[in-house]
């Protein structure tokens, strides 16, 4: 009777062993019917389409005094905060910097100018600090330069010609000049002989000039505005629109050394006009890919639903126009910065159309095609307006811009943080890229954006769910390696009994 009882034991111990090893840690399978009998991997079912997140809003802050403050750019800095540029004041108005840590607490501000009215546009990281770019009126309009040390010390304070810049961004190394460093690309408008032309500057890694261009507007227009770059692997997009009869969008392309492959507009017979841009695809490498083209971000209301409607178009890589659409509706809406995001696009602007008095925050997703897949309005009992979006410290995003309401004085600089907290664990990597010149990004890309394309997380736009860790599956839950040690030694001393 004993042997037999030992017996069982070792048969019971030996069927829990192999139960352990075909049900444990290790992926699950969803199937109801268990592996296909013919041994044969089933077709892969097709994804089920996902709706991004709501992007909850976070917190909001608001900076400046009495006059007219406004952020025009912000980018991430290494310590987890953010610096934010633009301009503050009343008549004279001057260029605006401010720091911020992680929480949106001011940690310095100052502001920097002449007699006249000077203004910051854009603001890129470099290697030792940032560069500032916009436009300052001492003496006239000139494109405007300003580095900045990390901690907010003017390193070079310098300008570059008549006109200004409402866009800055940074081209990554390995595409950029022979010495392996970054490049920087301005962009704006100058005066030419023709009247008033885009114009674009690219700086070397330490900053020095390598070449300047102007680009008179097309024919049939009088005037050229640049607000736009994206730096890709091959050169450069530029976006902005021209001025005639009507205002339409103006799009070029240009080599890495300025040469321009081709220029072309689009639009209808009413005003059409451009802030932003965003690059179609990101490479391996995470730098835009010239071959897919780009998207321009702005208002129309040429055949708009309202007033004014937000309005995108898709360019190839030859100039040709692949899509158009207008995302808003009744009311007025615009469309100020753009980035592309894992799976579509995110656009920012404003809207009379939201839930609160006055004008609205109002943060657009689409898909690749521009298709809308969320709508969302961010905003106060007064006046607000989020010019750049950047991807945030963590999963989420954050929005920067000028509001009335929320106890500000006369219309202050306003920072709002969406998406998931702070706290919130992010899940897969993406790789983005944008603009937000509008006078833009990104950040790029940062985007405003930027081409030296930050490591980040598309959570907060794309929904996944967290990935799933390797669990205990089968007929044995958890048999893990702590039972099967136990088993065996369960399993040896069978052994011994029946010997005995």
């Amino acid at each position: 009777m004993r042997k037999l009882v030992v017996t069982l034991t070792i048969l019971a111990v030996v069927a829990g062993l192999a139960a352990g090893a075909t049900g444990g840690p290790g992926p699950r399978s969803d199937s109801v019917d268990g592996p296909d009998p013919t041994g044969e991997t089933p077709e892969a079912a097709e994804p089920a389409a996902r709706e991004p997140p709501d992007l909850p809003e976070q917190w909001r802050r608001t900076y400046g005094a009495s006059g007219d403050d406004i952020f025009a750019d912000v980018a991430r800095t290494d310590d987890g905060g953010y610096l934010l540029v633009g301009w503050a004041g009343g008549e004279n108005r001057d260029g605006w910097v401010l720091k911020t840590d992680g929480a949106g607490e001011k940690q310095w501000s100052k502001t920097l100018g002449g007699p006249g009215t000077d203004r910051f546009w854009g603001v890129v990281p470099t290697d030792e600090g940032y560069l500032l770019a916009g436009r300052t009126d001492d003496g006239g309009a000139k494109g405007w330069l300003v580095e900045v040390s990390a901690d907010g010390e003017v390193r070079e304070n310098r300008t570059l010609g008549t006109g200004a810049f409402y866009a800055v961004e940074r081209r990554a190394s390995g595409t950029a000049d022979a010495d392996g460093g970054a490049s920087y690309l301005l962009a704006g408008w100058t005066r030419g002989d023709g009247g008033v032309e885009g114009w674009a500057a690219e700086l070397s890694a330490d900053r020095s000039t390598a070449w300047q261009e102007s680009f008179p507007a097309p024919e049939g227009y009088d005037a050229g505005y640049l607000r736009a770059v994206v730096p890709t692997d091959e050169g450069y997009y530029l976006a902005g629109k021209v001025e005639g009869d009507s205002d339409d969008a103006w799009a070029l392309r240009l080599a890495a050394d300025g040469t321009p492959d081709w220029q072309t507009t689009a639009g209808g017979a009413s005003r059409d006009d451009v802030w932003a841009a965003a690059p179609a695809s990101v490479g391996g490498d995470a730098i835009a890919d010239a071959s897919a083209g780009f998207v321009l971000a702005g208002e129309t209301e040429s055949d708009s639903t309202g007033p004014r409607d937000g309005w995108l178009v898709k360019f190839g890589p030859e100039g040709t126009v692949e899509w158009e659409r207008r995302p808003g509706g009744e009311g007025t809406q615009w469309l100020d910065s753009a980035m592309r995001t894992d799976g579509g696009y995110l656009f920012t602007g404003g809207s009379d159309a939201g839930p609160n008095a006055s004008v609205d925050g109002y943060l657009l997703a689409t898909d690749d095609a521009g298709e809308t897949r969320r709508q969302r309005y961010y905003g106060t009992d007064g006046w607000d307006k989020p010019w750049p979006a950047i991807r945030a410290h963590g999963p989420g995003y954050l929005l920067a811009g000028q509001t009335s309401g929320g106890g500000a004085e006369g219309k202050d600089g306003w920072l709002v943080r969406i998406g998931a907290s702070a706290g919130e664990t992010a899940t897969a990597a993406v790789s983005e890229t944008g603009t937000t010149p509008n006078a833009d990004t990104a950040t790029g890309a940062e985007t405003a954006g930027t081409s030296a394309l930050p490591d980040t997380t598309d959570a907060p736009i794309r929904g996944d769910t967290a990935t799933e860790t390797a669990t205990s599956g089968g007929p044995v839950p958890g048999f893990g390696v702590g039972a099967a040690l136990v088993a065996l030694a369960a399993f040896a001393a069978a052994l011994l009994a029946l010997r005995r």
